[in-house]
């Protein structure tokens, strides 16, 4: 039997992919190739997973689920420190038929604040614009009628 790697106790939370859906999860230990984890409603044995937090993913795969937590097991080494220490959320990736996870970008209220008064602004300034344009169409129209008989008699006088 081989001897058990050493595991370190953390508590990280982290987003679990399981087929097309994506739960939060809490990471409980860690090893070079293994982690505990906690979740609401952990896959059952021998399904393969994704861990993701941060710019950190990690593929593995449930060797065992009891309650609501499980252990699973990775092929590749896990970077114990990077895992725990990765707080940046990367953007999306789309993949060949992957679901993009949503939660993994950051939502800031200011950030939707600002881009929805701006693109106000914009259609402000359109709506406006195209008042101004017809309002200075319609002016031309009657300057233009105004002035049409008289230049008619200039015209005739001259010529």
């Amino acid at each position: 039997m081989k001897p058990r790697e050493e595991r370190q106790k953390v508590m990280v939370k982290a987003r679990m992919r399981s087929g097309a859906s994506w739960n939060d999860v809490c990471i409980l230990n860690l090893s070079l190739h293994g982690l505990g984890i906690q979740a609401s409603e952990p896959p059952s044995r021998g399904t393969y997973v994704e861990i993701c937090r941060g710019t950190q993913s990690i593929v593995a795969r449930v060797v065992w689920a009891k309650g609501h937590r499980a252990g699973l097991r990775s092929q590749d080494a896990i970077f114990i420190r990077a895992l725990v220490n990765d707080n940046a959320a990367p953007a999306p990736r789309v993949g060949a038929g992957q679901p993009v996870e949503r939660r993994r970008t950051p939502r800031v209220a200011q950030q939707k604040h600002d881009h929805s008064r701006l693109a106000g602004r914009a259609m402000e300034f359109a709506c406006l614009a195209l008042f101004a344009g017809a309002l200075a169409m319609a002016a031309f129209g009657a300057v233009e009628q105004a002035l049409a008989a008289p230049m008619s008699q200039i015209s005739s006088a001259l010529g």
